[in-house]
């Protein structure tokens, strides 16, 4: 998916706010788990503390999202690859770039969250105004 798509699959996800829970449509799941995914260095081998740590990082600045249910999705996915013993993960850039383009690898979630509470508080602003300008 191209970078403008992606951006607006984001911007719909966002538009109430922090995001509770993962998209329930496969679309927007795939998309949303792409971008999660596109986090992780394509050839860094990371133990489990490590994946955890960087998701609840990562979830952070947009989202109420548990971080090991991100995990378990990003697995169930296969965009994270886990070893037989189930203690080290790689991203999948197989399945990853399937999903999305290279370009997209630049939007974070958390920066398009900032700019749609931007927008709307521009928009109250302005309503204030005209609103005021009409008494």
């Amino acid at each position: 998916m191209d970078r403008t798509s992606t951006e607006g699959i984001l911007r719909r996800l966002l538009k109430g706010g922090r995001m509770r829970r993962v998209p329930r449509s496969r679309k927007d799941t795939e998309v949303f788990l792409a971008i999660a995914a596109l986090s992780f260095h394509p050839r860094v081998i990371l133990a489990e503390a490590d994946i955890n740590e960087h998701l609840t990082e990562w979830l952070e600045p947009f989202a109420s999202i548990d971080h090991e249910t991100l995990r378990r999705c990003l697995v169930d996915h296969s965009m994270l690859l886990r070893d037989a013993a189930g203690n080290n993960y790689r991203a999948n850039q197989a399945v990853i770039s399937k999903a999305s383009e290279p370009d997209v690898h630049s939007l974070l979630p958390g920066d398009i969250l900032d700019a749609l509470e931007r927008e709307r508080a521009e928009c109250k602003s302005a309503t204030g105004q005209a609103e005021r300008d009409v008494s």
